[in-house]
């Protein structure tokens, strides 16, 4: 393969990369009176840092969050409260049994949707489970930390207990355990590997590419 196609290959990835994401912004940000999430589904974000935090890093035990929902046809007019807990969700796998869900981290005020079933709910505490710290747990409960195997969720819905009954899901994302459930080392819920540099690294073999394309047309020229 040239250099050439090679870097016309790693031009088309990262433009694919910058489009795919355009489309995501796109897809999140429909217009109002759109329908939304149905029952069930995930909603990217829904588990939103607050700020400061370092991207990258998993949530800290005891960290305090927003739960972020849209528009959707879940909550839409239904005028019932939804409850927030934190759920285990191996390798990133929606829950199929309500055990998996943790009722001690349930959120500590009344959350009434919208009319359109969109809502924020501010400063919701995330923790690694089982907690013996704040929640004085043992052994034996779900299970949420910072590896795959320990991923976490949230249900977002009217009945933890029932998950027949309309909810939402938040994104997966990861927790580390620490000795104080203080917070201290706030994330943004994504796990210890450094996804984040893959695009600088692509746009680096970009340059190399086209450095070495340019310094052939030279040579080329030259003689």
């Amino acid at each position: 393969m040239s250099l050439r196609i090679a870097a016309r290959r790693v031009v088309a990835s990262v433009a694919a990369t910058a489009a795919a994401g355009t489309l995501a912004l796109v897809a999140f940000s429909a217009p109002a009176g759109a329908t939304g999430p149905a029952s069930g589904s995930i909603v990217p974000g829904a588990a939103s840092p607050v700020a400061p935090y370092t991207a990258g890093t998993p949530f800290d035990s005891g960290q305090s969050i927003n739960i972020v929902v849209p528009a959707n046809s879940a909550f839409a007019g239904s005028h019932l409260a939804v409850n927030v807990v934190e759920c285990a969700a191996p390798n990133g796998v929606i829950p199929t049994s309500t055990t998996a869900c943790d009722g001690l981290t349930i959120q500590g005020n009344t959350i009434l949707p919208n009319a359109d079933g969109s809502f924020t709910y501010p400063n919701y505490t995330v923790y690694a489970l089982p907690n013996s710290i704040s929640l004085g747990e043992v052994p034996g409960g779900p299970n949420c930390g910072s590896t795959s195997a320990t991923e976490c969720i949230l249900y977002i819905g009217q009945n933890q207990n029932d998950f027949t009954q309309p909810h939402l899901w938040s994104q997966p994302f990861f927790v580390k355990a620490n000795s104080n459930d203080l917070g201290a080392n706030p994330g943004d819920g994504t796990p210890e590997v450094p996804f984040a540099i893959i695009l600088p690294v692509a746009a680096m073999g970009l340059l190399g590419a086209v450095v070495v394309i340019r310094r052939r047309r030279a040579t080329t020229h030259a003689s």
